[in-house]
């Protein structure tokens, strides 16, 4: 339980709103998740906006990524490295850039797609694109260390489990995220009536809760299989999730990886109730 609270702790400092005050001059990187960011003042490192509403009018020493985020910018807003905007809206063009910029799909009504010089294939229509490549890498990385970290033994755990019968891990993940899905619909019809609020947020915490952690436990057992224990289990999560990132950044092979991840994830998280015990054995 200690560990779980710690968890929704840093999730949530992660989700705090950010705000950098005119004149004001913030040391290392700037990150915001999932909530609200104003960037009046200097940034020396990078800025980093993920699911965020950005209000920007200041200055960037490194890059500025946008991933999912809506961003409002002033004249005079100014980063020295790279801009890259991943699904973000926005005046995105106010801003002064003094590297490159990349963009997909950067506001509503317009497509923009400029090649980073580091992917060589990207874009649709290709085989490999690299701009969900590097939207994998960070959210992925992000996420899948962070459990890793507060969990790790109960992720080795899982890994064991998912070694073991992974077939029959994903019939049962099938069988679980079908039932999920059954009442997420039903609890989102009765939050109407209110009394199905509570409990749609119960079944969305749960399903992101399974998703995450199983993921997690996926990466390591990938990674862990192909590094053979022969160095720390970080690097085993890491691999595994640079492998995932990669393969989901392939098209179409990218879709039917999630016919696999999901239901196995939510299979491996069932049977091991979240890596607290081995499933019995059939």
């Amino acid at each position: 339980m200690r560990k779980i609270l710690i968890f929704l702790v840093m999730v949530f400092s992660l989700a705090a709103s950010i705000k950098v005050g005119k004149g004001e001059v913030k040391n290392g990187d700037v990150v915001c998740i999932g909530d609200s960011a104003v960037v009046e003042g200097k940034v020396k490192g990078d800025l980093v906006a993920i699911k965020c509403d950005l209000t920007f009018s200041g200055k960037v020493n490194g890059d500025l990524v946008a991933i999912f985020s809506k961003l409002k910018a002033s004249e005079g807003a100014k980063v020295n490295g790279d801009l890259v905007n991943i699904f973000s809206s926005g005046n995105i063009s106010a801003i002064k850039v003094n590297g490159s910029r990349v963009s997909m799909r950067g506001g509503p009504g317009r497509h923009l797609l400029h090649k980073p010089k580091f992917i060589h294939m990207t874009g649709t229509g290709t085989f490999f694109n690299g701009y969900k490549f590097v939207s994998y890498l960070i959210l992925w990385g992000i996420l899948s260390l962070l459990v890793f970290l507060l969990f790790q033994k109960n992720v080795m755990l899982t890994a064991s489990a998912l070694l073991n019968r992974p077939f029959n891990l994903w019939l049962r993940g099938l069988l679980v995220f079908v039932v999920l899905i059954i009442l997420l619909i039903i609890f989102a019809i009765l939050s109407a009536i209110i009394i199905g609020i509570p409990f749609l947020i119960i079944v969305v915490f749960l399903m992101l809760g399974a998703i995450f952690f199983g993921y997690t436990s996926i990466f390591y057992a990938v990674g862990n299989l192909i590094l053979n224990s022969e160095v720390h289990p970080v690097y085993s999560v890491l691999l595994g999730m640079v492998m995932f990132s990669f393969i989901k950044s392939l098209y179409i092979v990218g879709s039917l990886l999630s016919l696999i991840m999901i239901p196995l994830a939510f299979g491996v998280t069932h049977s091991t109730s979240f890596g607290r015990k081995l499933p019995p054995s059939e």
